[in-house]
């Protein structure tokens, strides 16, 4: 998998932690990752216009939105991931309000900030040096694409290196902690679902490591969800705004 493709996962990620404890977003986070992949652009090959959010809806960089075991989480994060979630939502003509939108971005913040403290208690770290790799990786791929995609979500290099060290440390966290398993019957089951919706589909063994993805993502996104919900219940989380 190309290193850029780790921007999608990105911006899926934040929406499967946005949703956690809420409703299910399986079948909007694939899309998603679909349209991430093939550069974010509207009918017809042209930039989608870029999203603003008003000074009602930001928050002063140092001002603490929530706290997290004791932990703070202050304006500077969540004025990107406000801005993110809302142009995923309107990327996707999802029609939020701006209170469904704060608490959307409370929830990623508070759900990352969590995975991130039982990580590190686990043992589980994530280096600037790791996060430099990563992103020089990247960059060296595709750096068109990542410039387009930053542009799109008005991030600048260090706040994208933040999602990046988010995303590097849950994805260890998922490898550590959930052991996935996906049955040929369960692969050959879903096969006989998508076959029914679109008898044009290819053969098995053409779709079968697809299926197989498929399938394992969805599981280990329940997997983190239950996770998640155990680690709220125990959490001292006290929201500022």
């Amino acid at each position: 998998m190309k290193k850029w493709i780790i921007f999608a996962i990105t911006i899926t990620l934040a929406f499967v932690l946005a949703a956690c404890g809420g409703d299910n977003e399986e079948d909007k986070t694939a899309e998603q990752d679909e349209q991430q992949e093939e550069g974010n652009t509207e009918e017809g090959g042209e930039k989608p216009e870029p999203v603003k959010i008003t000074d009602k809806e930001k928050v002063d960089d140092g001002e603490t939105v929530v706290s997290v075991n004791g932990e703070e989480i202050k304006g500077d994060r969540y004025n990107p991931a406000y801005l993110q979630l809302k142009t995923m939502n309107t990327q996707f003509n999802q029609d939020v309000n701006e209170d469904q939108l704060k608490k959307q971005t409370l929830d990623m913040l508070i759900n990352q900030q969590l995975i991130n403290q039982d990580a590190a208690d686990k043992g589980i770290e994530v280096s600037n040096d790791d996060v430099q790799k990563e992103f020089d990786t990247i960059k060296k791929e595709g750096e068109d694409r990542l410039s387009t995609a930053l542009e799109q979500f008005q991030l600048n290099e260090d706040q994208f290196k933040n999602m990046l060290r988010d995303n590097l440390i849950t994805s260890q966290y998922l490898d550590a902690e959930f052991d996935i398993e996906v049955t040929d019957k369960e692969v050959e089951d879903y096969y006989k679902q998508m076959k029914e919706q679109n008898e044009e589909i290819g053969k098995l063994e053409d779709v079968k490591d697809q299926i197989k993805q498929t399938l394992k993502d969805e599981k280990t996104n329940e997997q983190l969800q239950k996770r998640v919900d155990k680690l709220k219940e125990d959490a001292d989380v006290e929201t500022m705004i």
